[in-house]
Formats: structure tokens, sequence, C-alpha cells
């Protein structure tokens, strides 16, 4: 239930090997025991965390992935240098709380991305997102002179 894309792999009958390829040994075990019901430490989610978000999308788990998600959004500093590829990590991904962070992100710092950022190779409905968390962030910043 917790895995049903790695359940799928295993069903009775599928005597042959399973080949699990690109999921480093260690993740995996760390998925199989939340699978199970352990809890992977917070430690570990941020030690790993992309590679558990991988694995996890890949094959189903979603609660897992969430931690992860989570973890990751908590401990990655975003900088004007590293915004933008997190946030096409974070919509190529499905990361909505992380990419939640980068658009607060950019809302506050707008301006020092102007000229700093190239936009070209960001999707169509990403360019739209930015635009309206710059959006806020300038309704934001005129509330605060009023």
């Amino acid at each position: 239930l917790n895995a049903p894309a790695l359940a799928d792999m295993c069903r009775p009958g599928n005597e042959a090997t399973v080949p699990i390829d690109g999921v480093d040994p260690e993740v995996f075990k760390m998925m199989l025991y939340f699978c199970y019901g352990g809890k992977v430490g917070k430690e570990e989610l941020a030690a790993n965390a992309k590679a558990i978000i991988e694995a996890a999308d890949r094959f189903g788990i979603v609660n897992l992935k969430l931690q992860a998600e989570a973890v990751l959004a908590e401990k990655t500093e975003i900088r004007v240098e590293n915004m933008l590829d997190n946030l096409l990590y974070a919509n190529s991904k499905n990361l909505a709380l992380f990419q939640e962070k980068i658009m607060d992100f950019v809302a506050e710092n707008g301006s020092r991305l102007l000229g700093s950022v190239s936009f070209d190779d960001v999707p169509g409905s990403l360019v739209t997102d930015l635009l309206a968390a710059v959006t806020r962030g300038k309704k934001e910043w005129h509330k605060d002179i009023k």
C-alpha cells in the first residue's frame, strides 16, 4: 500500500529478478524501512533529500516524498545564485512546498533577481507564477510604506 509501483514490480508469479537501477542501496533500504512502518530520521532525510524524493516519486511513496520535501525546504537556503535551479527542480518533481518557499524568496527579492537571473529556459506556467510572486512582493512592500 505504501509503494504501489514497487508492489506492481514484485507481484507473485514474477519469479525473475526485479532490477532496481538508479537508486542508491542506502536510500532503497530507508525506503523499504519506511514502507514497513519505520520512521526515517530528519538527519537521514536532510542528507539524502533529493535521492529520497527521486526514489519515493519513482515508486509512488507519497508520504516519504512529502517528508523529504519538507526537510529539503527547511534546510535549503535559497539565494539569487541557486534560486532558478531549485525552482526548476521543485517544478519538475511537483514539490509544492519547496516551490512556495522559492516563490516567497522571489517575492521578497524580485529587484535583486532582475539582471542577475536569466529566465529564458523557464516554462511558461512558471513564468506566470514568478510574475505573480513578484507582484505579491511589490504589494506587500507598498503596504509597508503607507
